[in-house]
């Protein structure tokens, strides 16, 4: 009976992590997103669904879900800035129903923390994500029409090719580090990690290539260089931080020519544009925002500013950084700004003193928040797979943190 339950709790939890990374129903369900969000009402419910199942079984072991709950202030006080928000939304409804969203979307991260190990939860992720992967293979090959986007870039069950191409980048972490990291089924998480490049590849996302390429790299420089001497690190670091910052340079000075051999241009589909005028925006309300939730509506009068100057439908800021200081102001970058760099220099001195991979994946994970949240807008997102494995990646790090002296 036990087995039973315990196999049956594997499924649920499998279930919501599909539900927050995007179904295979998706589609259909908004004939090809053509849908507007707010005429989802199943989707609506079926994440009400996951906050409930989250609550009841963390009620069943509350007295561990409390211990997890408070080893990390800065999550719950950055959700507590958004819920004060609303009393400056300029549209306060909103605000309200999305910091209720984005509050049971950390109690599902909080629950997996509290409930499975690191290994266990990538484990999961890895198993919904090589069926998502099959499933954007079906797509392209049976209803094109969905897999397929107009500029024949595979987007799969996603509404977009960035997306996918987002998601596969996590997803190729995630292989990446089990297969590095766990003996059982290797040669499995390997097979993952190459699809998730060849999906990435095929969405066309030229950012989301990069990305990919970036946190590889990354990934053997911090589970290698992070273990040597200091007199040996340091250099080495900063050999490799010089390259980057080259290669950076390097980039945006032949940009044009790089760019378009790819068929893109230096205004990255519009962003350089958009950005300029978001900016303009937070500067009028820098220091509280607009509200959590309340910028990016159709009724807003300020966005409607923003799409009109740019001349296209823009959803969001296209960067993750942006929207957060739209939403909240000064003080939400401060909380989430101050939260993010101690998590990553505690990350990086735990993976010196402490052989546990915890902190290696919260390092990796981080360096995949930065990247993608550059050009994309997944940071505090409601109903969203990132901001649960943010949680879930941060609180995880902290339950054994006793050091193994190295030499």
């Amino acid at each position: 009976m036990r087995k039973f339950l315990v196999s049956a709790e594997q499924i649920l939890t499998f279930t919501c992590l599909m539900l927050y990374s995007g179904t295979p129903l998706d589609p259909f369900l908004t004939d090809g997103f053509t849908v507007k969000e707010g005429d989802r009402t199943i989707f609506r419910l079926l994440y009400t669904l996951t906050y409930i199942v989250s609550l009841s079984l963390i009620a069943l072991r509350w007295k561990k879900a409390n211990y997890v709950f408070s080893k990390d202030k800065f999550i719950w006080a950055l959700i507590g800035v958004c819920a004060l928000s609303s009393f400056w939304s300029s549209d306060p409804d909103i605000t309200v129903r999305r910091v209720i969203a984005l509050l049971g979307t950390s109690i599902f991260g909080l629950y997996l923390a509290s409930r499975y190990t690191l290994k266990e939860q990538l484990k999961l992720c890895a198993y919904m994500l090589g069926i998502s992967a099959v499933m954007c293979l079906l797509f392209a090959i049976l209803v094109p029409q969905y897999g397929i986007d107009s500029y024949a870039s595979l987007r799969g069950i996603y509404p977009t090719k960035n997306v996918l191409g987002k998601t596969f980048v996590l997803s190729g972490a995630i292989f990446l580090f089990l297969a590095m990291t766990t003996k059982e089924n290797r040669l499995l998480s390997w097979l993952g990690y190459l699809t998730s490049g060849v999906l990435v590849l095929l969405s066309k996302s030229t950012t989301s290539i990069g990305n990919l390429i970036i946190i590889t790299v990354a990934f053997f420089v911090y589970d290698r260089v992070l273990h040597l001497k200091y007199k040996v690190m340091i250099p080495i670091l900063t050999f490799l931080s010089i390259i980057g910052i080259a290669f950076y340079a390097w980039f945006i000075s032949e940009a044009d020519t790089i760019l378009g051999s790819v068929g893109k241009d230096t205004t990255l589909t519009g962003r350089s544009e958009l950005w300029p005028v978001v900016l303009q925006m937070i500067a009028k309300k820098p220091w509280l925002g607009y509200g959590y939730g309340a910028f990016w509506i159709e009724q807003n009068s300020e966005s409607s500013i923003v799409v009109q100057a740019v001349q296209w439908d823009a959803p969001n800021s296209h960067n993750g950084f942006l929207d957060l200081w739209l939403a909240l102001g000064l003080p939400g970058m401060l909380v989430f700004v101050i939260g993010f760099v101690i998590n990553w220099l505690r990350s990086m001195y735990l993976i010196r003193w402490n052989g546990k991979s915890e902190n290696l994946w919260l390092l990796v994970y981080l360096t995949f928040t930065i990247l993608s949240n550059l050009t994309e807008t997944s940071l505090l997102e409601q109903n969203n797979l990132e901001w649960v494995l943010y949680v879930s990646a941060i609180l995880s790090s902290k339950l054994s943190t006793r050091p193994n002296v190295l030499k």
